[in-house]
């Protein structure tokens, strides 16, 4: 009696199992792509004399590349938004760094029929300053 009613529990408990520890990866590839966003809004404000928006994106994409790369997550230059470096957004003093990543639901398991979720790190921090 006890085996037939292991039978019908264990696919339910390890169901839940994987679905705890697949929370668990995407909400620490969230945490990460959320830093490294800080990071890249943190390049972005720091004071320069002679500040070349062009060259400000540039740093800051290849900040937020450096970080996520560190957890093992891979952005392209044209998942990661820039906005406001050098004060150039008008009126605004601020830098907004976003950018998105497409996370697979267990990847290894079932390529062609897991769903992907869009994670999406955003920042946002005044400038302190331009020359």
């Amino acid at each position: 009696m006890a085996m037939v009613e292991m039978v019908f529990v264990l696919p339910v408990l390890l169901l839940m199992l994987f679905g705890v520890v697949e929370f668990g990866v995407l909400f620490g590839q969230w945490q990460t792509l959320t830093n490294a966003a800080r990071e890249g809004a943190r390049e972005a404000i720091v004071f320069r004399v002679g500040c070349v928006p062009g060259d400000v994106e540039n740093d800051v994409r290849a900040r937020v590349k450096a970080y996520a790369i560190a957890a093992g997550i891979t952005l392209n230059d044209a998942d990661i938004g820039v906005t406001g470096a050098c004060g150039t957004s008008g009126t605004d003093t601020g830098v907004d760094v976003t950018h998105t990543y497409s996370f697979r639901v267990v990847p290894g398991f079932a390529a062609t029929v897991a769903p992907t979720i869009d994670l999406v790190g955003r920042s946002t921090m005044r400038n302190e300053g331009s020359g």
